[in-house]
């Protein structure tokens, strides 16, 4: 348990929350207890809070997640727990949890009460930690890198090479926190895959486990030099699609995207399933609809 003592010049209280990381199903799961000692931020003297979940480095709002609003108190608990999927090992090693209390206001912008910064290195493996932190002043984010490395949300992967089909099979698992393209706040998500290889159209094989899996006929020994697209989009009747966000698998790849490619070449027959992070960049080899 992390116990930090509130200086006096620090009134803005204290929140109680655990995490665990789920490593075997690449879950990060956020509790949010309660908070104590709330800075008033209503004519009333009280406050209407909540709290909000960022994952830095990572500008999108598929990356935020946020809590119930509570009326009229200082001293609000929630006891809501909120749940990122597709984390990685990779990005418990590099990322930080941003918890933000917030004040929600109806007539104006939402005010910022207090935040405090995880590390997620700090955490254990299916360990669950406990923090009662006092709240800090709004630090500041790197715009820059922000930006460089936005993310639009996470996709579940499988690849297995097929001796029998002679083929690679490519099974879209599932998606989460995609980014809202709509004006409702959600997407219309489909997924488009593509080889980069001539003549190389996917046939969609089976409905495997309640994904859709596509089968690209080619030698193993040609995957080497291959690469693997994956692009999420959002459907708009009547005009063009949007673009969500995508993935690119294969020898030029890095960290869990190579390593996934290595192990699909490594393992025929077996289906390997990964977890990667949707990005911005439209690979050019993909045309939208």
């Amino acid at each position: 348990c992390d116990l930090y003592p509130c200086l006096p010049a620090a009134a803005l209280g204290t929140l109680d929350f655990s995490l665990l990381y789920d490593q075997e199903n690449n879950a990060l799961h956020c509790t949010i207890s309660k908070a104590k000692g709330l800075k008033p931020m209503d004519h009333n003297g009280l406050a209407d809070p909540y709290v909000k979940l960022h994952l830095l480095p990572g500008a999108s709002k598929a990356n935020k997640l946020r809590t119930k609003t509570l009326r009229n108190t200082l001293n609000p608990t929630w006891n809501e727990t909120l749940t990122y999927y597709g984390i990685t090992d990779e990005d418990m090693i590099r990322k930080t949890l941003r918890i933000s209390v917030c004040d929600e206001d109806k007539f104006r912008h939402n005010e910022f009460i207090g935040e405090t910064r995880v590390p997620l290195k700090k955490l254990k493996p299916n360990h669950t930690k406990t923090f009662s932190i006092c709240l800090e002043k709004q630090l500041p984010v790197d715009k820059a890198e922000e930006k460089s490395l936005e993310e639009r949300g996470r996709i579940l992967i499988s690849l297995k090479y097929s001796s029998q089909k002679q083929g690679l099979l490519v099974g879209i698992v599932r998606c989460a926190h995609l980014a809202a393209m709509d004006a409702n706040g959600y997407s219309d998500p489909y997924v488009k895959t593509f080889m980069a290889v001539a003549v190389l159209d996917p046939m969609v094989v089976a409905v495997a486990s309640g994904h859709l899996e596509f089968c690209y006929e080619i030698k193993h020994g040609d995957l080497a030099k291959k690469t693997l697209e994956v692009t999420v989009w959002d459907y708009d009747i009547g005009k063009s699609n949007d673009f969500i966000g995508g993935v690119v698998l294969g020898i030029n790849a890095k960290g869990e995207r190579l390593k996934h490619w290595f192990d699909c070449l490594k393992n025929k027959d077996k289906r390997i399933e990964r977890w990667h992070t949707l990005t911005n960049e439209l690979p050019g080899a993909m045309l939208s609809d």
